[in-house]
């Protein structure tokens, strides 16, 4: 061998070190009847390059990571298979360890089985809702008759319950679109029974099977010991840290199970509890900590815990995750929210248009995604009274929805309800009555939008009528919408004060028109 042969064949060997060859399988998740099946022809592509793999008919693939070694971190940029997608959405940019001897597995879901199962548990725990929202106005019915309770105590508890109730709905999808997704293949057989009777419908069932496997300070404090252990015995890291981390995610998933069972039943208190737990378990999931700041946020209205959740997914967005990824985008947004509901409206277009930014580039600039975050932009334009921007935005948005979404859906009304908004701040009356006509007809025709919404635009409609001088039509809408705010937010609410001030305004004009 040459001297120049002998130098080649030594780089050749040295930059072959430089690569890790990372083994993997694909599989669906295994529901009720139904066991994890290998998945051919799955595409996965890696952060930072070009190249791409297909999963082989038995499932598995194999990734060569150049330039990393065992314990290096490294990231997958998309997943793609039609019909399908991720079950754990997180996978997607998050920093995962390589190694060439554990393999990664990549869980996927069918769309339509994943829509199917979603709509069946959220079905089952609106009907639990139902029925516990039902027993507590019985009991504060009977601790009235039993006079344990005021007049003035059972309106204020009733007002309180239905204005929660209001605040459900997202929360049950959320719910019900966690549950659908979770992989029965990583249970034994007693969580399997558990995760059922939570889907089902059945709290009372997964709290006792809860109970079999023992208290949950016990378990925690197992898990907290185990933690200790890894750390004084280094020398025993491997064999024990695969058992806390299965114990731990166990927990942390039971949690959500509980925070679930509670939520059905109105138990506000005990869901908080539990979802706040799950986030302290692991301030490392960015999920764990958007879910509890939105629990925080819309049920126990606390925006600087909510606040502090975001801010926290936001640094582990920066740390662990590409700033181009869905977890990013939803933490701007939710960002931009708080902003907005703290009267920060500077600060809530930065967040807004960070948010649109990065739905733009990761899901295109047509998708559902990038309508919602539209429209959240042209509200915000509509506060800042910047009608033309706001007005561009709606209209955007309307666009995009109208090609993804029937013409009743809930999409295109929220966005006709922005358009309607603008179209009366610019005095373009009829078009906005026309509207938000369109808007109330949709809302006629489902349960799931709040009903402050139906009695905004109620007051909205209210307000064309009596610009126009129709002072009764008008009077009626205004009547309409102090009742709906009345029953959901209580006499006491600003939103309520507000609209029975413009109600008594509407009175007087139409006794002094000339005033």
């Amino acid at each position: 061998m040459n001297r120049k042969s002998a130098i080649l064949c030594a780089l050749c060997l040295s930059l072959s070190c430089l690569a890790i060859t990372q083994e993997g399988i694909v599989r669906t998740i295994a529901r009720k009847g139904q066991s994890g099946q290998p998945i051919e022809g799955t595409v996965i592509r890696l952060q930072g390059s070009h190249n791409k793999v297909a999963s082989r008919n038995n499932g598995e693939f194999s990734l060569l990571l150049h330039d990393l070694q065992n314990g290096d971190a490294y990231s997958i940029a998309s997943i793609y298979k039609s019909g399908y997608e991720p079950a754990e959405q997180e996978l997607i940019g998050k920093r995962l360890p390589c190694s060439d001897q554990v393999p990664v597995e990549i869980l996927l879901v069918s769309k339509m089985q994943l829509m199917q199962e979603r709509e069946a548990i959220e079905s089952k725990a609106r009907e639990n809702v139902e029925i516990y929202y039902q027993a507590k106005m019985d009991s504060l019915e009977k601790l009235l008759a039993s006079k344990q309770i005021s007049e003035a105590e059972m309106t204020k508890q009733k007002q309180r319950l239905e204005s929660q109730y209001e605040n459900f709905e997202p929360l049950l999808q959320a719910m019900s679109n966690v549950l659908a997704r979770t992989d029965y293949q990583r249970m034994d057989s007693l969580t399997v029974l558990m995760q059922q009777a939570v889907e089902n419908g059945n709290p009372e069932e997964a709290e006792r099977l809860l109970r079999e496997k023992g208290s949950m300070d016990q378990r925690e404090a197992v898990l907290r010991e185990w933690g200790r252990n890894i750390q004084a015995l280094q020398k025993e890291v491997d064999r024990n840290q695969e058992e806390f981390l299965r114990q731990k995610r166990e927990l942390e998933e039971d949690c959500y199970r509980l925070y679930s069972s509670f939520l059905t039943r109105f138990q506000n208190d005990s869901a908080n509890f539990y979802i706040q737990k799950r986030a302290a378990l692991d301030t490392l999931n960015v999920d764990y900590q958007l879910q509890a700041g939105q629990f925080v946020m819309k049920i126990m209205a606390d925006y600087p815990l909510a606040k502090m959740y975001f801010e926290r997914a936001y640094r582990i967005c920066e740390t662990q995750y590409s700033e181009m990824t869905g977890q990013m985008a939803t933490t701007c947004n939710e960002l931009g929210l708080i902003a907005k509901k703290q009267g920060d409206l500077d600060g809530a277009m930065v967040w807004y248009n960070r948010s649109l930014m990065i739905r733009e580039k990761i899901r295109g600039k047509n998708s559902p995604a990038v309508a919602e975050a539209l429209n959240n932009l042209g509200e915000l334009y509509r506060a800042r009274k910047d009608l033309k921007k706001a007005m561009d935005c709606h209209k955007r948005a309307l666009k995009i929805r109208e090609k993804h979404f029937e013409s009743n859906s809930l999409e295109v009304a929220e966005s006709k309800f922005g358009i309607a908004g603008v179209l009366y701040q610019q005095g373009q009356l009829d078009k906005a009555a026309a509207l938000w006509e369109e808007v109330r007809n949709i809302y006629a025709n489902t349960t799931k939008v709040p009903q402050q919404r139906v009695a905004a635009i109620t007051l909205n409609l209210g307000g064309i009528y009596f610009k126009k001088g129709a002072y009764q039509q008008a009077e009626l809408q205004f009547e309409k919408a102090v009742e709906i705010y009345s029953k959901v937010l209580g006499p006491n609410h600003p939103e309520t004060k507000n609209a029975m001030g413009i109600l008594q305004f509407c009175k007087q004009k139409a006794q002094s028109p000339n005033q």
